[in-house]
């Protein structure tokens, strides 16, 4: 399939799913060729990108931080990943289209495979998205509960189950998703566990690092050696690319002790206002860059696998956009925060409290500015 059709395709199978299962459904692809042509491919890209976005951004584990895996460790994940979706998506299929010919409807391995990997697909650009610092789990919660919704709209659909019969085989395909995901996590999954994550699992196999002695240096060795895998060689040049690491652990160093009665300052305002300005021209100036980028890639047909990598690059940076131009032009983060979401507050909630009203007081003159940035 042409990487412009594969695209079309997936944002069909979330924007507009059910006129793209209609075809799909005519389609009567075999599922093994379905899975080798279509869907190994797809969780391919789908592990290579949640891989280098957890190279930069890392696991975030409770009391212990932010633990980044290693190249092999990487290349571990992105294999496993399509090994056990490989053969998730075919034995759920399977069940699906066991219960289906069970309650009455169609028990057709080829149209379960392909409605499992269609209703999927909300569910990987969150695991993409996933990674992503912050809001990064919201978004992946968001997406995969859509995908639970696609699921049971799109039974009848594939499978010709009756609609009487849906809640019964939406209820038993989530019981028996739930023991398989639990049997193949116990079992393949363990091979396919990053090591970094185990052992920042278990403190006492850490080892900690060694000390040097005061006014010891070590020379830095540059590895001039090149991988022989080209995916490793690519993952850790995109690592080590501009993603604003330094701005975002310059970020992470601010401090701010907001005031016990909530209320802004004039200073705090205006300072805000300044910085909220210039992200939002920033903004609009990438924006507009980006999208003259990518109109160009989508006419030509040369669209390749180091697009898909820069296209993600791209995105990054500019979800990180709103830091960099506060700390580049002397913002504090953490401040800029606080008072972000009180300012916000007092816009749309101005008589909610005493305080709100106050800070109120203090946007006046400000509306259409306020009514830009927020």
């Amino acid at each position: 399939m042409p990487f412009n059709q594969l695209i079309s395709s997936l944002q069909r199978a979330i924007l507009k799913p059910e006129p793209l299962w209609e075809e799909e459904i005519e389609k009567s692809v075999e599922w093994s060729l379905f899975l080798k042509s279509m869907v190994l491919p797809v969780i391919g890209v789908t592990a290579i990108l949640s891989a280098i976005l957890l190279k930069i951004f890392g696991y975030h584990l409770p009391m212990i931080g932010v633990v980044r895996p290693s190249m092999t460790d990487m290349l571990l994940q992105i294999v496993g990943a399509i090994v056990m979706y490989g053969i998730s998506i075919v034995l759920l299929g399977w069940i699906a289209a066991w219960l289906a010919g069970m309650l009455g409807g169609k028990n057709d391995l080829n149209r379960a495979v392909a409605m499992l990997f269609w209703i999927s697909v909300p569910s990987l650009v969150g695991q993409v998205l996933g990674t992503l610092p912050f809001v990064g789990w919201v978004i992946s919660l968001g997406l995969g509960i859509y995908s639970l919704v696609l699921l049971y709209r799109a039974i009848p659909v594939f499978l010709d189950v009756p609609v009487s019969e849906r809640v019964k085989h939406f209820i038993f395909f989530l019981i028996a998703s739930f023991v398989v995901s639990i049997l193949l996590g116990m079992t393949l999954g363990r091979l396919f566990t990053p090591r970094d994550m185990m052992q920042s699992m278990r403190p006492d196999v850490i080892v900690p690092p060694q000390m040097k002695e005061i006014g010891q240096s070590q020379p830095v060795q540059k590895s001039t050696k090149k991988s022989e895998n080209p995916v490793e060689d690519y993952v850790e040049s995109m690592a080590k690319g501009d993603y604003n690491k330094d701005v975002i652990e310059k970020a992470k160093e601010d401090r701010f002790i907001p005031p016990a009665d909530g209320k802004l300052t004039k200073a705090q305002v205006e300072k805000f206002l300044a910085l909220a300005k210039k992200v939002k021209i920033v903004e609009k100036e990438q924006a507009q860059k980006l999208k003259e980028k990518y109109d160009k890639k989508e006419q030509s047909d040369d669209f390749s696998i180091s697009d898909v990598f820069n296209g993600l690059k791209d995105f990054t940076s500019l979800a990180t956009l709103e830091m960099k131009v506060v700390k580049e032009n002397g913002g504090n983060w953490a401040e800029y925060t606080w008072v972000k979401d009180r300012v916000r507050e007092a816009y749309y909630t101005p008589s909610l409290s005493p305080t709100t009203e106050y800070n109120a007081k203090l946007l006046k003159g400000h509306e259409a500015l306020l009514k830009e940035i927020l």
